[in-house]
């Protein structure tokens, strides 16, 4: 992967050109278009998945569990994880994911320790680093109606 399009992921601002350098090739990149779908479990179940751009939903045991946006990690290395083993994530809009697989994620702890946790800690830390949309106006019926 690009380091320059690893560098685009706002959440992952806090870690050095030398860092993203030493993770871009062990990172690939997926799009999910809208209405794509993709399991949890099977050949995602053992990788960090980190989201890009877009929206998206996780569905477990025929319910939605979490909805997906910037800045939010999930897969069985994420840091937060559903309690379910099994899901689906669903594209609301079309995705653009990061992907690491179990295999890249342990070379890069073997070759770079401390860029692996700082790797992990940026993602733990990404939902609430991301960018947020504004919140809607809210208008009261009283001062509507007035």
């Amino acid at each position: 992967m690009e380091i320059l399009r690893l560098a685009s992921l706002t959440y992952l601002g806090t870690l050095s050109l030398r860092d993203l350098s030493t993770i871009a090739p062990h990172a690939q990149e997926l799009s999910l278009p809208a209405g794509g779908r993709m399991l949890l479990d099977g050949p995602f179940a053992q990788e960090l998945v980190l989201v890009a751009t877009g929206r998206g939903s996780v569905r477990c045991a025929g319910e939605t569990v979490a909805a997906l946006g910037p800045g939010d990690a999930f897969g069985t290395l994420a840091p937060r994880r559903t309690t379910y083993a099994t899901g689906t994530v669903t594209a609301l809009s079309a995705l653009r994911l990061v992907t690491f697989s179990t295999r890249d994620l342990r070379e890069l702890g073997h070759d770079a320790p401390e860029v692996l946790r700082a790797l992990l800690d940026a993602c733990a830390q990404g939902r609430a680093k991301a960018p947020r949309p504004a919140p809607a106006p809210v208008v009261l019926a009283a001062a509507a109606a007035a």
